[in-house]
């Protein structure tokens, strides 16, 4: 989901400065603003969800570590109890 967020905000980028390009002899740049402003928030989307993911990821490793400590010794359980 996240690649495709950031190809898509890099094609985004990409029309907007051929768009801008365009456009300069003409001063309308309604259409190149429109697109840098889709690619920077597709940019910004990937990058919240690569960073939520990541937490996730983190999150579930320790809990699987606390959970391997419990299994491992059932005694400290009760005594933390």
């Amino acid at each position: 989901m996240r690649i495709f967020l950031f190809v898509l905000s890099i094609v985004s980028l990409l029309l907007a400065t051929r768009q801008f390009s365009i456009s300069e002899q003409t001063g309308q740049f309604k259409g190149a603003l429109f697109l840098l402003l889709i690619g920077i928030q597709l940019l910004v989307t990937a990058a919240l969800i690569s960073e939520h993911r990541e937490e996730r990821t983190k999150k579930s490793a320790t809990s699987e570590e606390k959970r391997e400590r419990i299994g491992a010794n059932p005694t400290d359980v009760n005594a933390s109890r």
